[in-house]
C-alpha cells in the first residue's frame, strides 16, 4: 500500500541515514520494536537505555511517513478546547498541554547533548482565525490557556504582528520548536544504545504467540525471539492483520523556493483555525512550507491527479495569504503522506485491545513527534510495571 506520494523536501539532503545490515540470523532480545520512523526512532532512542531492544523496519529508515512530516511542533492540540472536552476532562487538556511542553523541553536536552545537527529551533505558534465563525473559538481558547497558566497574548486587527489580516489569534512566545524529521530520525537512530541489534529491509511477516514469549518471523525466515513486541509502524498496520486502529488522512505540503527578505515575527508556525485548515512555518533555507487541505484515507493508492489539484489550491492559498511573495517565489517540492487521528487528538500509546503484551506506539495528529518524546516514558513504564498519569491519555484501549 502506498503512504507517501511526491517529492519530500525533508530528505533531499546531503546526510542521510546510514545504512543498516539486515537481519541474517535468529536473535533474542527483551523488546522488539518493528517500524524504522521518526516514532520507532524515539521509543528506541529512551527504551534502549534501559531495556534489550531490537529495531527493525521493511524498508529504509526515515523513508515512508517520516518524510512527509512537517514539524510544527506545538504544545497545543488540533481541536479547541470545546470539542476536546467532549473526550477528556479539563484537567486531562491541562495536562496534555503540559506534555507538550515538557516534550519541547526533552528534545531541547537531546539536542544540547548530541548536537544540533536537525536544524532544531524553538519558535512561538501563532493560532489564528480570520473568520467570524471561528473567531470566537480562538478567543475562548486564548483565556482557557490564560487561566490555567499557559504564557500566550491574544491578537486582533488592532495589534496584529503578522503579514496577514486575521480577526482573532493567540501568539504564544514559548509554544512550540521546529527541525528537520528526517535528520532527528538520524540523530535518535544513530545515538541509540543497541547499534547491533537494529536492522533495515527486515519485513516481519509474521508473528507467532508462544506461552511465554513471541517469535516474530521475516519474509526469508529469520525469527526473532522477544517477551514484548512494540507496533511503531505509523499508519501501515499488515503486521496485525488490522485496519481499523484510529481514523487515517492525507495531508498535503507545498515547499517554496528560497526568498529573500520575507519573514515575520520570530518564525512564528502559524496555524489557522478554519476547516480545511492549513499550517505554516520557515525553513533554514529561507523557503516556505505550507500545507493542508486533508483528504480521507482510503486504503487506496494514492491518486496524481487529485494531489495535484490541492498542490494547486495550496499554492493558490499561499499566495492569497502572502501576496506580496507571489512574484517572487515558485513551488519547488510537492508531497503528501498519511497520518491518523483519534477523539482527543492523542496517540494510540500502551498496551493493545487485542494483546497486552503487544504493545502500539502509534504518534496521531499534528502533534505526533510530541506524542512518541513522551509517549516513550508510557511504554517505559509499562515495561517496568509502574504508573503513568499519561497512560490513560494515550491508551489505545481508550474511545478513540
Amino acid at each position: 500500500m502506498e503512504y507517501v506520494k511526491g517529492k519530500p523536501y525533508f530528505c533531499f539532503c546531503d546526510k542521510k541515514i546510514k545504512q543498516y545490515k539486515y537481519l541474517e540470523r535468529d536473535i533474542k532480545c527483551d523488546v522488539l520494536i518493528i517500524g524504522g520512523g521518526i516514532d520507532d526512532a524515539i521509543a528506541n532512542f529512551y527504551l534502549s537505555q534501559k531495556f534489550d531492544v531490537a529495531m527493525v523496519d521493511k524498508g529504509r529508515f526515515g523513508m515512508a511517513c517520516t518524510s512527509c512530516a512537517t514539524a510544527l511542533l506545538e504544545y497545543q492540540l488540533d481541536d479547541f478546547v470545546d470539542e476536546l472536552l467532549k473526550y477528556m476532562t479539563k484537567e486531562d487538556i491541562v495536562l496534555a498541554y503540559s506534555l507538550g511542553l515538557n516534550a519541547i523541553d526533552k528534545i531541547q536536552e537531546f539536542i544540547k547533548r548530541y548536537g544540533n545537527n536537525c536544524n532544531f529551533a524553538l519558535r512561538p505558534t501563532f493560532l489564528y482565525s480570520n473568520s467570524i465563525f471561528s473567531a470566537k473559538k480562538v478567543k475562548d481558547e486564548y483565556f482557557f490557556r490564560k487561566n490555567n497558566g499557559f504564557e500566550c497574548e491574544l491578537l486582533d486587527k488592532t495589534n496584529n504582528f503578522f503579514p496577514f489580516p486575521i480577526k482573532q489569534g493567540i501568539f504564544a512566545k514559548n509554544g512550540g520548536c521546529e527541525l528537520n524529521p528526517y535528520l532527528f530520525t538520524k540523530q535518535m537512530v544513530e545515538n541509540a544504545k543497541n547499534q547491533d541489534k537494529i536492522f533495515e529491509n527486515t519485513n516481519i511477516t509474521q508473528i507467532e504467540k508462544l506461552t511465554s514469549h513471541y517469535i516474530a518471523i521475516t519474509n526469508y525466515g529469520e525469527r526473532i525471539i522477544c517477551n514484548k513486541i512494540v507496533i511503531a509502524t505509523g499508519f501501515n498496520w499488515e503486521v496485525l492483520g488490522r485496519d481499523d486502529l484510529c481514523k487515517r488522512y492525507i495531508t498535503y505540503s507545498v515547499v517554496t523556493s528560497p526568498i529573500k527578505y520575507f519573514i515575520w515575527k520570530d518564525r512564528a508556525l502559524i496555524h489557522d483555525a478554519t476547516s480545511p485548515y492549513h499550517y505554516l512555518r520557515t525553513l533554514p533555507d529561507g523557503r516556505l512550507i505550507f500545507g493542508g487541505e486533508d483528504t480521507i484515507f482510503k486504503g487506496k493508492p494514492i491518486q496524481e491527479k487529485k494531489c495535484n489539484k490541492i498542490y494547486d489550491k495550496l499554492e493558490k492559498d499561499l499566495f492569497k495569504l502572502l501576496p506580496e511573495i507571489k512574484n517572487t517565489a515558485k513551488i519547488d517540492y510537492k508531497f503528501c503522506g498519511c497520518f491518523g487521528t483519534t477523539l482527543n487528538n492523542l496517540g494510540l500509546i500502551g498496551e493493545s485491545k487485542f494483546d497486552d503484551n503487544i504493545l502500539l506506539f502509534i504518534s496521531c495528529g499534528a502533534n505526533g513527534i510530541i506524542n512518541a518524546v513522551e509517549g516513550a516514558s508510557v511504554i517505559e513504564d509499562i515495561l517496568n510495571k509502574r504508573f503513568n498519569p499519561l497512560a490513560k491519555l494515550f491508551s489505545p484501549k481508550r474511545e478513540v
